[in-house]
């Protein structure tokens, strides 16, 4: 027999060396002179084994001789293209324990199963071939299983006994005829706890169709073997009965709308290959209380589970890397997520209409779309650096008090915040854009606006009532419409000097009472200061443009304008405008120490108001010491305590 074995490896050589052959995958193999393939050898990794029915377009029609000898296949299913098998085609594959032998196979020659001593099962889909030998089956014991209708065999087959197989089938199902695999096409049986077979007229089950389930009433569970492969769109929609799922280990894709309305589904095993969850899979699931997405998983379908009212807890695997829009809609008792660490986007609406009260977002994740946690009950968010934008209403009408935006972000979307109970954030040192209404009716307190925004949107802290001060930094050019309108408590307002238009109802109804407007700014809009009752304005540049309505309703407003600038004028806009000039003397006689204080003349415009500043270094920081106004032009400010300094400077500003 040695000697044989080594003659079968020489002739295998050779029949190789002679032939035009072309390797795919796992498979060598020559072209017919007929167009088709003859596989003449094996070179994968054993196992199971599926012999594909097309190579190349071109159909597998023959198995040459010794083509998978002494290989370490444990399973082999025939494609129903093939017509006959060669000689020797199995010899001695020992671990082979089932073979399916396609439905077109007329001949099987010598020795093809010969010495595979584990052999337990020969499915044959079609009639018996003629066998071109006595020793096909030579060396192993095993049963021969046959179909309905088929013919040519009895009791027996070839010294082996042979059995009819026909359990029933309560599915409708097609045979796909590229691979010789079964897709379950719909059901016949009586519901309950139905499991779905891993075959059907010997040939594996690799899919559940569209529809295939659909609207079934009576069933309780289901099983899905680890044959199957792909679960379609709406397969098991509307079995309202249906409780429970288990879906084996090789299905990789739950099609869109899978499970929709199965209202009374609770439990869902997911197997260790599924990678995507289809849109709307899971949808209107109301009884299901929790779910664990496998590691497997890189992508949560758009509207996944939406609707799913009774889910509670998710815990979303590290292989998951977007979670689509709306993936958990309203799912209105969702307490806790656990986010995965690959997660890169959040997509609009994900968890928007959830009882989310706390969430940690992973570092991975680099964008959050529109209303991802909008309306949810979240009170604290930090949003890592690695974030880059923040979608529209991301957090619209949550109940968040607290939000950290981390340094990444460099775009607030509009109304990313607005209608939140925030009363404290913290702005990222990379934000450039804060976008329409994005902190619109919060109950802010305060907050700093960093010096990377460049633009403050159109609405972006209207109604902030509880807001009482502002400082835009040197770095914004543009300040939108209404952007601190009616922070009805706001008192005092710095603008930057990059600030070149005062934008319509930009201030209007807020508390200010004086302001400075810097030599930037050219142009005020129209209800910019309207209902502030504005008292003083601090004008550092040449008059501005002034629209109409700019200061409505403010009983009167003295402008105060600096020597050397231009387009000045008393009335202006109606109201009173005024030289700013204040001017210490040091020449005249009242300068110096009197009467044990320190002191000098201040003039200028008569009635304007002037803040003296002291500081002790020049470096240091300067104080406020007096406010005092130039009745008749002049003033005599003292200082009585410049003698418990080594050195005092003093300067004049503006309230």
């Amino acid at each position: 027999m040695k000697a044989k074995r080594n003659l079968i490896q020489i002739c295998l050589l050779c029949a190789l060396m002679l032939s035009a052959v072309v390797q795919a995958q796992d498979y060598i193999y020559t072209t017919n002179n007929d167009g088709t393939l003859t596989i003449t050898g094996y070179i994968g990794s054993g196992g199971a084994v599926f012999i594909p029915g097309t190579i190349n377009d071109l159909p597998v029609t023959s198995i040459g001789d010794w083509a998978f000898y002494s290989t370490d296949v444990t399973n082999v299913t025939i494609p129903d293209s093939v017509t006959n098998i060669g000689d020797g085609a199995f010899f001695d594959c020992e671990s082979l324990t089932n073979v399916t032998i396609g439905n077109s196979v007329t001949d099987i020659g010598d020795w093809t199963f010969a010495f595979c001593s584990s052999l337990t099962s020969v499915n044959f889909r079609g009639n018996t071939p003629s066998l071109e030998g006595a020793d096909v089956f030579y060396g192993n014991l095993a049963t021969v299983y046959y179909l309905p209708g088929t013919t040519n065999l009895g009791p027996s087959f070839d010294g082996h006994p042979a059995v009819l197989w026909n359990p029933p089938v309560p599915f409708n199902y097609t045979v796909n005829i590229n691979n010789d695999t079964i897709t379950i096409t719909g059901y016949t049986g009586s519901g309950g706890a139905v499991t779905i077979p891993s075959t059907i007229d010997f040939l594996p089950v690799t899919s559940i169709g569209d529809w295939a389930f659909e609207y079934n009433d009576n069933m309780i569970s289901v099983t899905i073997p680890d044959t199957v492969t792909s679960i379609g769109n709406q397969a098991f929609a509307s079995c309202e009965s249906l409780t429970s799922v288990m879906i084996g280990n090789s299905a990789t894709s739950i099609g869109d709308l899978a499970f929709d309305n199965c209202t009374d589904l609770t439990n869902v095993m997911f197997g260790n290959s599924v990678t995507n969850i289809g849109y709307q899979a899971f949808c209107n699931c109301f009884k299901l209380t929790n779910v664990t997405i496998p590691n497997s998983v890189t992508s949560i379908g758009g509207s996944a589970f939406v609707n799913c009212y009774d889910l509670t807890s998710v815990t979303i695997a590290d292989g998951v890397i977007s979670i689509g829009e709306a993936a958990f809609d309203h799912c209105t008792s969702l307490t806790n997520v656990n986010f995965g660490t690959n997660v890169m986007s959040i997509g609009a609406e994900a968890f928007v209409g959830t009882s989310l009260t706390s969430i940690t977002i992973p570092n991975s994740v680099t964008s959050i779309g529109y209303s991802a946690f909008g309306g949810c009950s979240l009170t604290s968010v930090t949003i890592p650096d690695s974030i880059t934008y923040l979608g529209d209403e991301v957090f619209y009408g949550s109940g968040l008090t607290n939000a950290v935006i981390g340094n990444g972000v460099a775009s607030i979307g509009e109304e990313a915040f607005a209608y939140t109970s925030l009363t404290r954030v913290t702005i990222g040192t990379n934000v450039t854009s804060i976008g329409i209404g994005a902190f619109e009716s919060t109950r802010l307190t305060s907050v700093t606006i960093p010096n990377s925004v460049i633009s403050i949107g159109d609405d972006a802290f209207i109604n902030c009532f509880s807001l009482t001060s502002i400082t835009i930094p040197n770095s914004v050019t543009n300040l939108g419409n209404w952007a601190f309108a009616y922070c009805s408590r706001m008192t005092n307002a710095i603008i930057g000097n990059q600030v070149t238009s005062i934008s319509g109802g930009a201030f209007s109804g807020t508390s200010l009472t004086v302001l400075t407007i810097p030599s930037s700014v050219t142009s005020i809009g129209g209800q910019a200061f309207q209902y502030c009752g504005l008292i003083e304005a601090f004008c550092e540049g040449n008059a501005p443009i002034v629209y109409p309505t700019a200061f409505d309703s403010n009983n009167s407003v003295i402008f105060y304008y600096l020597p050397g600038t231009k387009g000045w004028s008393s009335p202006f806009d109606g109201f009173t405008a005024m030289l700013w000039n204040p001017q210490a003397q040091t020449s005249d006689g009242r300068f110096g120490v009197q009467t044990n204080q320190f002191g000098f003349n201040i003039i200028g415009t008569p009635s304007i108001p002037i803040v003296v500043e002291v500081c002790t270094n020049l470096g240091g920081d300067w104080v406020p010491l007096q406010s005092i106004s130039l009745t008749n032009g002049s003033y005599y400010f003292s200082d009585p305590q410049w003698t418990n300094y080594p050195g005092r400077f003093y300067r004049l500003r503006s309230p």
